[in-house]
């Protein structure tokens, strides 16, 4: 019984290991491109900001 509930979980393991390295390339794009946004709408941001003082000035 013991040995049926290791081999259970290896298989679980090895199978969610084996697809996280397949995954890994795309788990990293698709962080890089969260990233991206996130810079490019605190970019615009700062940019509204300044012209938003340059305007009052």
């Amino acid at each position: 019984m013991l040995t049926l509930v290791l081999t259970w979980a290896g298989i679980v393991l090895g199978t969610t290991l084996l697809l996280l390295m397949a995954l890994g390339p795309v788990i990293v794009e698709m962080d890089s491109r969260v990233v991206q946004r996130r810079r490019n709408r605190r970019r615009a941001k700062a940019a509204a900001a300044t012209a938003t003082k340059a305007a009052h000035v």
